[in-house]
């Protein structure tokens, strides 16, 4: 047998053990998957019941603003029933452009405890809701601040829980895991729970809480934190938070950085937040997310084999299962390592939806899920490749010049610098 010979058979050989090999690897994510779900619900309580002082402490709630006239009425109003004793509520209209500023008006003329400030030119080197809730710190003047967004709504006794447990607990900043939101609709049942995984590989509740990790994760739904602290560490007025897209994990990694404490704690039925219900609302949102921290890690090509990876790991087992029953071959390693993966799979999706509430039958399709957020992954890639960006509410996000000089290629086959990002 000659030297190319031995080549050929090398490649046949390894190729062969390609399928076992991906799938004992995902074997082992599946049942890490499994296991930091589990650690992750186990680790998540809601907020002490705590006494407030005799004294409380103003705080300033900040909601940022943009063409949410079928949300922002039923959100002032739960804000408005708060039953702490000290508040005031700042919205921040960022150039809607339906009914909002009429419906905004109207809570001012309503309730005293109501401001209302339009931003219509959003200054060059902002993201839109980084400017717009640095703009409310600015015009308030609370000890304490609760970032929150207009498709909210909050139980009247939420604000007095949440300010008591983070006196008691001297958080600096205190927010929420993301199971306040309410899914609705065929997509949000099905991919929301992935989304969930994906963030437990990255932190638990116990990591954030860990003045020793750099774990940290914010929901931007729900943000309480000291007005000390925000100024402190700059806050979005630091020179790497002007144009985040992800403000919520990005000010939460800042104040970890910069030693704040921080803590979640589990806001469902406190808080209520109903978005994403149909598949362009989640096609977008999900897109945005997963740009912008692409772009804020500087790893914008890892959409490309990490989409293909999600795709292999949702098609892999259940094809291998398939072809096992299809052959007669069910006594084989591979099937077994195969039914383990599907199992782990399923059973870190159970783990997230029962918090959500959500049937069984809904935990059975963790392998479409992997499989569609994998597309998506491919699409967001596309995205970053092509220069297009990512929509939201009619603002372009795309990549900051010093990541898309890496990615984006000219029109002679080398690597351009793409125009200054459109603020978001």
């Amino acid at each position: 047998m000659n030297s190319g010979q031995t080549v050929t058979s090398t490649w046949r050989n390894a190729l062969r053990y390609l399928p076992f090999v991906a799938l004992a690897v995902s074997a082992l994510v599946a049942l890490w998957q499994s296991y930091r779900a589990h650690r992750t619900v186990r680790e998540t309580h809601p907020p002490a019941e705590l006494n407030l002082p005799k004294t409380v402490p103003h705080v300033s709630i900040i909601v940022p603003v943009r063409n949410e006239e079928a949300t922002i009425d039923v959100c002032v109003a739960s804000l408005l029933r708060q039953d702490y004793p000290d508040f005031d509520v700042t919205l921040i209209d960022d150039g809607s452009s339906d009914a909002t500023p009429h419906l905004l008006a109207a809570w001012v003329r309503r309730d005293q405890r109501v401001q209302v400030h339009r931003v219509d030119q959003l200054p060059d080197g902002w993201a839109g809701k980084s400017h717009a809730l640095h703009t409310g710190v600015t015009l308030t003047c609370g000890e304490w601040l609760l970032f929150t967004d207009a498709d909210t709504c909050h139980a009247p006794q939420t604000l007095r829980l949440m300010v008591g447990h983070a006196l008691g607990q001297q958080d600096d900043l205190l927010s929420t895991r993301m199971t306040l939101m309410t899914l609705s609709g065929p997509f949000m049942p099905l991919f929301m729970s992935i989304t969930e995984i994906l963030l437990a590989h990255r932190m638990t509740p116990a990591e954030v809480r860990n003045p020793a990790s750099s774990c940290a994760f914010a929901f931007g739904q729900y943000i309480l934190l000291r007005r000390a602290a925000y100024l402190a560490t700059g806050g979005y007025a630091a020179a790497n938070m002007h144009m985040t897209s992800i403000e919520d994990l990005a000010l939460a990694i800042h104040f970890k950085q910069h030693r704040q404490r921080i803590e979640l704690v589990n806001g469902r039925g406190l808080i209520t937040n109903r978005q994403w219900t149909t598949w362009k609302g989640f096609r977008q949102g999900w897109e945005r997310g997963t740009y912008g921290e692409l772009i804020r890690s500087h790893i914008p090509l890892v959409s490309l084999p990490g989409g293909l990876a999600f795709i292999a790991y949702g098609l892999l087992p259940p094809a291998v299962l398939l072809h096992a029953l299809y052959a007669g071959k069910v006594r084989r390693f591979s099937t077994l390592l195969a039914g383990i993966v599907l199992l782990a799979q399923i059973d870190a999706k159970r783990c997230f939806d029962r918090e959500y509430d959500l049937a069984f039958p809904w935990s059975l399709g963790a392998s479409v899920g992997w499989v569609t957020c994998g597309i998506l992954l491919l699409d967001v890639g596309r995205l970053m490749l092509t220069g297009r960006g990512a929509n939201w509410k009619g603002r372009q996000l795309v990549l900051f010049p010093e990541v898309s000089s890496k990615v984006r290629p000219d029109r002679h086959g080398g690597f351009g610098i793409m125009k200054r990002p459109q603020n978001v």
